[in-house]
């Protein structure tokens, strides 16, 4: 690849919203990435979630990351649920492999440095385990459904 081509590729690159893009072109491999704003647990985000009511509509935007959006749940007006966000673009899932009980439920206690899901990104299986003791409220994506980054996946409480 002769470099007007990849000067070319880095600005799409750049002024696209993909956070990572990888491709390979007569032998050669090429990995970019942009960096991410750094959080103290880059693996999940937990943070208080306030008691706001939900944007009506399906135009609802994704919440950027480190944003937290507002869990829609019977227990919705809760100030004191937090949410597990996903670390990464991927797919969910919501137990080891296909056939196997999820790593959690709702209503389980789980304890620090728990898996609670994995997130599948360019074919690796990367684990989400929480930071904190807390409470499963709801699981809040499908098994299998494509999420995210900062997108949350768990309703949850914190324990002490």
């Amino acid at each position: 690849m002769d470099l007007d081509k990849l000067r070319e590729l880095i600005g799409i690159f750049q002024e696209s919203g993909l956070s990572e893009i990888e491709f390979e072109e007569e032998g050669r491999r090429i990995r970019l990435t942009k960096s991410l704003p750094v959080a103290e647990h880059p693996q999940h985000v937990i943070a208080h979630v306030p008691a706001v009511a939900p944007s009506p509509g399906p135009s609802a935007a994704v919440p950027a990351p480190g944003v937290i959006s507002t869990v829609s749940t019977e227990a919705e007006h809760d100030e004191s649920l937090v949410t597990i966000e996903s670390p990464m673009v991927g797919v969910f899932y919501g137990s080891p492999s296909p056939g196997e009980p999820p790593f959690v439920k709702a209503g389980d206690i789980i304890e620090e440095n728990q898996a609670v899901c994995i997130v599948e990104a360019m074919k690796l299986m990367n684990e989400v385990a929480s930071k904190f003791k807390c409470e499963i409220v709801n699981v809040l994506v499908e098994n299998g459904e494509p999420v995210e980054y900062g997108q949350p996946m768990f309703a949850v409480r914190l324990v002490e």
